[in-house]
């Protein structure tokens, strides 16, 4: 039976966020966010910062390092400038109230509409690539793609 690419694809992409991490899933977690994690980094970003970008259709990740009891957080969705999906360094603080959130790379970013639920695919298919491109997509077992 022939298959082209792009079922192939389809099958390996993550289809949610528990799916990403396919190794090591007792050393590593990938999931969305969880209220008491947001709040803990709920802070005042000085306006005077220029946004990099808009990200749109956004939400907050949790990636847990299990070993170390850490979860760093990171914002994903829709890069409003540069027209695709989009994913953040570690956020450092988010300041609702003016809609930004500023990186531990210090860039701040404003936020667009929050999106609901689990990312949509291509979100998933950022992360993945961008958890390659930091050094632990090997070792997590994380699917290839790139962005």
């Amino acid at each position: 039976m022939n298959r082209d690419f792009s079922e192939i694809t389809s099958e390996a992409a993550p289809k949610f966020l528990g799916d990403i991490i396919r190794t090591n899933r007792d050393h590593a977690e990938l999931r969305l966010a969880k209220t008491q994690e947001i709040d803990a980094l709920i802070g005042t970003i000085d306006t005077t910062l220029e946004a990099k970008d808009e990200i749109g259709n956004w939400r907050i990740v949790s990636l847990i390092d299990k070993e170390k009891q850490t979860a760093q957080l990171l914002l994903i969705g829709d890069s409003l400038t540069r027209r695709h999906p989009a994913i953040t360094s570690p956020i450092q603080s988010i300041d609702l109230v003016q809609g930004l959130v500023l990186t531990r790379s210090r860039s701040v970013y404003k936020l667009g509409d929050r999106g609901l639920g689990e990312p949509p695919e291509e979100d998933l298919l950022c992360l993945c690539a961008a958890l390659h491109q930091w050094g632990s997509g090997e070792t997590l077992g994380v699917p290839h793609f790139s962005y």
